[in-house]
């Protein structure tokens, strides 16, 4: 073997029982196997580690394992001393048995949402679960209701996820504290959740047993009722920290009484229901945990984001050809969620060789499809599509081109510029104009922040500048008997031009100063920036 994988795990004869941090969890070992599974976390830099000369794996096989089994040492004595987290260092929450790990349920908490709760009086309600079309057991929080089922919070969630507000699909429980078994051990079993709860003064099976009893007033036939449990506390990012924010684990295989159950020995009345559900609670019924993740705004673009001031602008994106869709999804991805998209053009297969979309999206509206695509592309994008001229003509149109900071060119027409310096925008904004020259050799990129868009400067600066065409090339047409005359440039060089554009964009909605620049590709494949 290559590389084999080197895993050491506690023996399931006079081994380590408890559950650690840095460790997985380590339950009864399975039957016939000699060990158990809590494998500690020996190959992470954990902080413990790294205060103690952390410096790296070594790639030998015989000096790999040395290694692992030094770590162990290390790991074992700072966890017999309670040393395993450290004030300050990174927070892991404990890990649970038996979890899918490639599904997920996302919530949205913010850092000013850590103290929620505080404002009200109950500690628990109902919840919309919503799942996102086409993705594998992949869902989100779409709205949190009190017990009387009166919805009191709801999220900005793309429009392409689906959210029906008369259902109830979990419920949901709110701790002091997070609450787990010494030193780091999560509940496996419904009783130990319930355990858990009652530690931190909070009563899981009157819970459920007040949950299950309203929902059954209410309940429709054959309706079997929410089947999550999901539970709240705050949370901070650093072991011995202040509560940053609000946190959610989900249980998905709660089983709450209906109309229909009757229980074998039980009376059908209210509180033999009731009862079910408190001894539902108490069961040693193993947990079936979900796993969640934090989809706010920030906490989802961690790996990568646009500065804030450029984040809370909301774009207006005129001409989603292939610079444009290109440019369009960049600034999505970097988290400018608010987006429009104004553009009348039908997608085309020819369009195929450079553009973001696909064949299934041929004889559509770009507009409309890549829209469609950018709000599948984030939890919380909120991109409109504008499947119109510009300018408009339609009242109705005008007024849905009102209050976009900033308004982006990159139709490469003369026509539009100079009705974009006629457009009567009404109050001052940031106008940026791309264009790629001829072959996508270079790009022009053009910004100004006043009230109206300075058209004739903007012309004769990129005509000052630009490279001319080779009339010889300019005759070639998109195939034998069409008319079209083709702009030859290759998707490397779209895709190059449109990650540059999102950066003079970035820079112009940070700076706020009128600029003009010229952006040339070399023989080498680099590119050279000159002032136009």
């Amino acid at each position: 073997m290559a590389d084999p994988d080197i895993r050491i795990y506690p023996s399931a004869i006079d081994g380590i029982v408890a559950t650690f941090p840095h460790q997985d969890y380590n339950g009864d070992p399975p039957e016939g196997l000699p060990w158990r599974l809590g494998k500690p976390c020996l190959e992470r830099p954990a902080a413990v580690f790294r205060r103690d000369g952390w410096t790296g794996e070594p790639a030998d096989f015989v000096e790999r394992l040395i290694w692992r089994i030094g770590r162990l040492f290390l790991w074992i004595d700072a966890a017999a001393t309670g040393n395993l987290l450290m004030d300050g260092d990174p927070l892991e929450l404990p890990t649970y048995p038996e979890i899918d790990s490639t599904t997920v349920l996302g919530f949205w908490e913010e850092s000013e949402d850590v103290h929620w709760l505080a404002e009200r009086e109950d500690n628990w309600g109902f919840a919309t679960i919503s799942s996102i079309s086409g993705a594998r057991d992949t869902a989100v929080i779409s709205c949190f209701m009190d017990a009387e089922r009166r919805i009191f919070r709801r999220f900005g969630w793309s429009e392409v996820i689906s959210v029906d507000f008369q259902r109830i699909d979990a419920v949901w429980v709110v701790l002091p504290v997070l609450a787990l078994f010494e030193p780091w051990r999560s509940a496996a079993t419904w009783s130990e959740l319930s355990s858990l709860c009652e530690g931190v003064a909070v009563d899981l099976p009157q819970i459920l047993s007040d949950a299950g009893a309203k929902l059954r007033r209410v309940q429709k036939p054959k309706q079997l009722g929410p089947v999550h449990l999901i539970i709240g506390f705050p949370l901070a990012e650093r072991f011995g920290g202040q509560a940053e924010r609000f946190h959610w684990i989900a249980i998905r295989n709660m089983r709450l009484c209906t109309r229909k159950d009757v229980r074998m020995g039980y009376s059908g009345k209210p509180e033999a229901r009731r009862q079910w559900d408190r001894d539902f609670a108490t069961s040693d019924r193993p947990l079936k945990w979900r796993r969640t993740a934090n989809w706010a705004p920030d906490q989802l673009r961690k790996r990568g984001e646009a500065e804030s001031e450029v984040r809370s602008k909301s774009v207006l994106i005129i001409g989603v050809g292939t610079l444009g869709a290109s440019v369009a999804e960049n600034l999505l991805r970097m988290g400018v969620t608010k987006m429009g998209l104004l553009d009348d053009d039908t997608m085309l297969i020819g369009n195929l060789s450079r553009h973001i979309l696909t064949m299934v999206d041929a004889g559509h509206l770009k507009a409309e499809r890549v829209a469609a695509r950018l709000n599948m592309a984030a939890p919380d994008a909120r991109v409109v599509s504008l499947p119109f001229e510009f300018p408009p003509t339609k009242s109705s149109q005008i007024n849905k081109l009102e209050g976009w900071d900033v308004v982006i060119d990159c139709t490469a027409s003369d026509a539009v510029l100079q009705a974009m310096g006629s457009f009567h925008w009404v109050t001052e904004r940031l106008f940026v104009s791309l264009s790629m020259t001829w072959e996508a050799k270079g790009m022009f990129a053009y910004s100004a922040s006043e009230t109206g868009f300075p058209a004739i400067d903007a012309m004769e600066r990129f005509a000052a500048v630009a490279s001319q065409p080779d009339i010889e090339r300019i005759g070639n047409m998109e195939g034998i008997g069409c008319w079209h005359p083709i702009f030859p440039a290759t998707a490397d060089d779209v895709n190059l031009w449109g990650s540059i554009g999102s950066k003079f964009i970035r820079r112009a909605i940070l700076n706020r100063e009128k600029a003009a620049a010229i952006f040339v590709q070399q023989e080498d494949g680099s590119v050279e920036r000159s002032d136009a």
